[in-house]
């Protein structure tokens, strides 16, 4: 999905960003570009619905999706990534913080 707007971009030297999905794996095989844009934030935007469409209870069926940046010179530079294997079930908060920081706050006299 590459538009009109994109190749203008190239050709006022900003650079572009490219979606890959990504197959983890020693060595990860890139399976291919999802989405282009000359912004930053809609390939974020792009990468997060392409994992919400086809992963979104996050299970493994998107090994990882990265988003690389390519200068007008065709230096590329991985900007953004997220690979399943690096998903860590939450730290134990309580014992970090010393309480439960995902219980709402409120005092109990000024609930009316």
């Amino acid at each position: 999905m590459q538009g009109m707007a994109d190749h203008l971009r190239r050709a006022a030297r900003q650079p572009a960003y490219e979606v890959h999905e990504i197959l983890e794996g020693t060595p990860a095989l890139d399976l291919g570009v999802r989405f282009v844009s000359g912004d930053y934030l809609e390939a974020v935007d792009a990468a997060f619905a392409y994992l919400d469409e086809h992963d979104p209870n996050r299970t493994g069926a998107v090994s990882g999706v990265e988003i690389h940046r390519i200068r007008d010179d065709d230096a590329r530079e991985t900007v953004w990534r997220y690979g399943h294997s690096e998903i860590r079930p939450p730290a134990d908060l309580t014992a970090h913080w010393g309480f439960d920081v995902t219980q709402t706050w409120f005092r109990r006299d000024a609930a009316a």
